[in-house]
């Protein structure tokens, strides 16, 4: 029995194997490979992305690094018609300036993108002579949005690239007053605002004079003070063929004008320099008139607040006139000095720098039979009106005051400029800089006086040379602090000449 078994498995197995040969004969041995995708399959884009920063020894040099994706080459395109296939290049730029670097980057799908930015390289450096003192600076800059020379006498001198390359205060001449060793320092400015500072020694200077006048004219008369330093001889040319050899000489023209006055001055050491400076002589004659807006204080009587507008440094946007209602500040497009009221409400403890408008006007003045006039009756008031004038004309000014304690004086100023703060008058030199005339006004008091006495007020007027086509009028009274030691103003106008 275990004979036949083993028979019928074995026959099993044959039945088997002839079913698996079959099998075989019935397989196709072709196929075809397997080969992927091409293209951007997934639809996601490459970015191009790169950042700039400037070398720490060649300011000219650029620093450019990428961070794009999937980049198989690059293309930089640096501004200035260069080009690099690097992928992370160190540029150095020739020339200082201003440049558009793109970059170009190619996928390995063969897409395109790019991405921009804006570099500022600069060479900052100068060459500098000497003669004597004097010294001629070479400046080799370029790239500079702006410039700042500090000679290191204290004395500084300010370019920028609006005045272009052609601006002697590109390359200046500086002279020296003392034979000291000075640190010269050029500081740039590129045109995205980074600052890079050069200095130089200035040694071996030899001592030399400079000359150096100032002049006071009075019709056709001019005295002339001499500035120099380290003079000891003088020559003047008048500009009119007339000389001379005094040290601070009086001249006296035939004809009014503008005449090109030259002093020379000699040191001991026999070396000459010389100053040229033009002198108006004989006065300018006027074209306009000048207009002081609502020099009577009085043009505004139904909102009495607007009577004293026209004097406040800060003027509103809207007045209140009898006959139209509310109109436009005809004020407040010419001058608004928000700057001066601000340092008015830090340093003198009072936010209102507007005058009072006051029914005490001088009622015996233009406005004769009443009127109203304006006040300053706080710490911080003052009276301020800007004046369109010509430079070079004489014109009077007049202003009545009136106190009300003894005492309490008023200052007038003839401002030349739109002051931001009174420090700029609150010293001699300063004023004399921004002020072509100061007038200090003792005002008239008396204890028996009324408002409505005829002789209350006090009338002063001076005269005054524009030195700038503006004239500023500041007026203040620095004790005037409350309402029993107000001052009252009226009548202020400026008088030109012929008109």
């Amino acid at each position: 029995m275990i004979y036949k078994l083993v028979k019928k498995q074995n026959r099993s197995i044959l039945a088997l194997f002839f079913m698996f040969l079959g099998f075989i004969s019935c397989y196709d041995s072709g196929y075809e490979e397997f080969v992927a995708p091409t293209g951007n399959v997934n639809n996601i884009q490459p970015n191009t992305l790169f950042t700039t920063s400037a070398n720490a020894d060649n300011n000219l040099a650029i620093v450019f690094r990428s961070y794009s994706t999937d980049a198989a080459t690059y293309l930089w395109d640096f501004g200035d018609g260069n080009t690099s296939t690097e992928a992370n290049p160190d540029y150095a730029y020739s020339t200082g300036g201003l440049y558009i670097v793109t970059l170009t980057t190619t996928s390995s799908d063969g897409l395109v993108t790019e991405a921009t930015s804006t570099v500022a390289p600069i060479f900052v450096d100068f060459n500098f002579s000497a003669i004597d003192s004097e010294v001629t600076f070479e400046n080799l800059t370029s790239g500079a949005n702006s410039l700042v020379w500090d000679f290191g006498d204290g004395d500084t001198l300010d370019w920028n690239s609006e005045d272009t390359e052609e601006d002697p205060d590109f390359n200046p001449i500086h002279a020296y007053k003392t034979a000291e060793t000075f640190q010269v320092t050029l500081t740039a400015t590129n045109y995205l605002g980074a600052k890079v500072s050069v200095s130089k020694n200035i040694e071996g200077l030899v001592l030399s004079t400079v000359p150096d006048f100032s002049f006071d004219v009075s019709s056709l008369t001019v005295d002339f003070t001499d500035e120099s330093v380290l003079a000891v001889s003088h020559s003047w040319d008048f500009g009119d063929g007339n000389s001379s050899t005094e040290v601070s000489p009086t001249h006296t023209y035939a004809t009014k004008g503008t005449y090109d006055v030259t002093l020379t001055t000699t040191n001991d050491a026999g070396v000459s320099r010389s100053i040229t400076k033009a002198v108006p002589v004989g006065g300018v004659e006027p074209t306009f008139k000048a207009i002081v807006l609502n020099s009577t204080c009085n043009d505004h009587t139904t909102n009495t607040g607007d009577n004293a507008d026209a004097w406040d440094m800060t003027p509103n946007s809207t007045v209140v006139d009898d006959v139209l209602g509310t109109i436009d500040s005809p004020y407040r497009a010419i001058w608004n000095n928000s700057e001066l009221a601000d340092w008015l409400a830090a340093n003198c403890g009072d936010a209102d720098e507007q005058p009072g408008s006051t029914s005490d006007g001088n009622k015996f003045g233009p406005d004769a039979g009443g009127g109203r006039g304006v006040k300053l009756n706080e710490a911080c008031r003052r009276l301020y009106q800007v004046v369109n004038v010509e430079a070079g004309v004489e014109y009077s000014f007049t202003i009545d005051t009136r106190s009300e304690a003894e005492g309490i004086n008023t200052e007038v100023f003839i401002l030349n400029n739109e002051i931001t703060s009174e420090d700029a008058i609150n010293t001699i030199a300063e004023r004399d800089a921004n002020a072509d005339a100061y007038l200090l006004i003792d005002n008239d008091f008396n204890s028996s006086k009324s408002s409505s006495t005829k002789d209350t007020f006090t009338t002063s007027t001076f005269t005054f040379k524009a030195t700038t086509n503006t004239a500023v009028i500041y007026v203040r009274s620095s004790s005037a602090v409350d309402s029993s030691n107000e001052v009252f103003i009226d009548n202020i106008d400026i008088i030109t000449p012929g008109f």
